[in-house]
């Protein structure tokens, strides 16, 4: 049986590479994929220490693929061996993306043109999907990206993160206007993602609470609040927000889970999780909304190759990304860079290729 190079990440966030099997693929709708870069997620490293809502441990917690088709399920019929493709591992199950080779299923997958790098490919999947679910399915500002908005300002807190810039980035499309923007260090390149003829602006969560809460009334314009996307979700950070949403009908969702008691009853709660994608995520309280509840593999299915259109149209930039030095070597470091948060604005992407004993295949 032949063998691949698999990274396992701990609980204190080293990392260890281990010689295990190439997988197999074994559902209908599999796709085995041959890594040529992943990118990293704060999960990464949080999945390790036990602290996440709905998954289990899993060493190998990458889940941001791009690379090259090796073989595919027999329900698969729109990708083919060779086929370049970028796709989302599904979250907390075995074969993720910190190896030579990965499994994905086909509604998570979408093809690569030939203008975007295997190293740009890697930065989209988590981020992207997890855009299109909190805009279209959680908040459902608009049903889809082409049906106009109602010009209701949405907030995004954490708007330099990947996961916040590419909310912004797909409300451009969507045409959501106007976007209150809240960053940090990531200010200048928030501001290359907006649209300031349109109301966009961003406000400086460094400049405390208070202020920040302030700034958001004044955008406001004597409106309440009605969306929220809060790509941080820890620290307090709705305490920035809580007190301007509508009591009776704003919707916040969040990316770290749990019901927020302080926010006022009428408000509408949820988490946006990419797990929801392949099944029901059970809430933990009765009031917690964890994902999508149904619907997951037909909505992967439509954003999926939505987010491929749009890379091959250039309407979603890539974020801002730095190759980690030695492949999977520098996974370790990459990850604590993350846990950290040394670096604003920046993904971290593993290049395959660059492990020490995997031979080259670009």
């Amino acid at each position: 049986m032949p063998s691949m190079k698999e990274a396992r990440v701990h609980a204190d966030t080293s990392v260890t590479l281990h010689d295990v099997p190439v997988p197999a693929i074994d559902h209908p709708s599999h796709i085995l994929i041959k890594v040529m870069a992943t990118s990293c997620n704060p999960k990464d490293w949080k999945m390790a220490t036990g602290s996440l809502m709905t998954i289990s441990e899993c060493p190998n917690s990458g889940d941001d693929i791009a690379g090259i088709i090796e073989a595919v399920g027999c329900d698969v019929h729109d990708f083919k061996v060779g086929d370049r493709v970028a796709a989302l591992h599904e979250l907390g199950a075995p074969y993720g993306s910190y190896a030579e080779y990965s499994i994905a299923y086909s509604w998570t997958t979408f093809p690569l043109d030939k203008d975007t790098s295997f190293e740009q490919g890697a930065t989209v999947p988590m981020a992207a999907m997890m855009a299109s679910m909190g805009l279209f399915a959680m908040l459902r500002i608009t049903p889809d990206p082409w049906t106009p908005s109602l010009n209701d300002a949405l907030l995004v807190y954490g708007a330099a993160s990947s996961v916040g810039s590419a909310v912004i980035r797909q409300a451009q499309i969507a045409d959501i206007h106007p976007l209150i923007c809240v960053a940090g260090h990531g200010i200048e390149f928030v501001e290359t993602l907006i649209d300031r003829s349109k109301g966009d602006m961003i406000i400086d969560y460094r400049s405390g609470q208070e202020n920040v809460a302030s700034q958001i009334e004044e955008a406001l314009g004597g409106r309440k609040l009605q969306f929220v996307f809060d790509a941080i979700s820890e620290k307090g950070s709705h305490y920035n927000f809580a007190k301007l949403l509508d009591p009776a009908m704003a919707k916040v969702t969040f990316v770290l889970g749990g019901y927020r008691h302080d926010i006022p009853d009428g408000v509408q709660q949820s988490t946006t999780m990419a797990g929801s994608l392949w099944k029901g995520l059970k809430p933990i309280g009765e009031r917690d909304r964890l994902g999508m509840g149904s619907g997951g593999k037909d909505f992967g299915f439509v954003y999926s190759r939505l987010i491929g259109r749009w890379l091959q149209q250039k309407r979603l930039s890539i974020h801002p990304f730095e190759i980690m030095d030695g492949g999977l070597m520098g996974l370790e470091t990459a990850l604590k860079n993350l846990k950290s948060g040394k670096r604003s604005a920046t993904k971290f992407v593993i290049r395959i290729t660059d492990t020490p004993g995997i031979k080259g295949n670009k």
